[in-house]
């Protein structure tokens, strides 16, 4: 039996093309088994629609339906190209997780490949934006009793509550936000400068934010600006 978040991820996969094979079918949902208790490093990263909440206002539950549909089938699809693991989402909120938990050798690696392809895109006729939030931090994998006979887990952990508070803060532009000690010690390393003279389309700067709960952070922003040129 397939647990629910499996389940969730496999219909979004097989939507936006063909149905896959039955071998690659077993490959992507083996990912999502539980392998035991344990605590492990990794990242939390929360992707929501900027601007959903006023635009809902006046739209048929059709036209919701439809946005959130598009929005899940290509975030579902960016995350198991990069490795990301679903967890759960929050109305137009997707929250994945990159963990060596799930057999990654560097939980770190992709996440600046998966956040730059969320925000980078659109979504529905509309075509809404995205923003990501990133944090890094120790996180416990568990299974509730209800969880055993059905193969679903939990995780929970500081990252996740940091992620939120940072969410509820920032503005909801087309922006990747790092808590900028994690940006300098893990990620930094994995994006690449522009090359002179070529055009660029991500600037990234640091910034202090007051954030409930945290009190003033300061965050490295990676903002998609496609008309830069150095």
């Amino acid at each position: 039996m397939l647990s629910w978040r499996q389940e969730i991820v496999n219909h979004y996969l097989q939507k936006s093309g063909p149905i896959k094979e039955a071998a690659a079918a077993t490959a992507i949902t083996d990912r999502y088994l539980f392998t035991g208790d344990g605590l492990y490093d990794g990242v939390v990263v929360r992707v929501d629609l900027n601007g959903y909440s006023a635009w809902a206002q006046d739209r048929l539950m059709i036209y919701r339906v439809n946005l959130l549909n598009d929005f899940f089938t290509k975030v579902l699809n960016y995350m198991d190209q990069y490795g990301g693991i679903y967890f759960r989402d929050e109305g137009d909120c997707i929250i994945s997780l990159f963990s060596s938990y799930f057999g990654l050798d560097d939980p770190y690696a992709p996440v600046d490949k998966f956040c730059k392809a969320v925000v980078r895109d659109r979504y529905g006729i509309d075509r809404l934006t995205a923003k990501a939030i990133v944090a890094e931090g120790e996180i416990a994998f568990y299974q509730k009793s209800n969880e055993i006979v059905t193969g679903d887990w939990s995780a929970e952990g500081e990252p996740f509550i940091r992620a939120i508070r940072v969410e509820q803060a920032v503005e909801s532009k087309q922006q990747i936000y790092y808590f900028a000690d994690e940006y300098d010690a893990l990620f930094s390393q994995y994006t690449k400068a522009p090359a002179l003279g070529k055009r660029y389309y991500w600037q990234w700067y640091y910034k202090y934010e007051k954030v409930q709960g945290l009190g003033l952070v300061r965050l490295a922003i990676d903002e998609y600006i496609p008309r830069g040129k150095v």
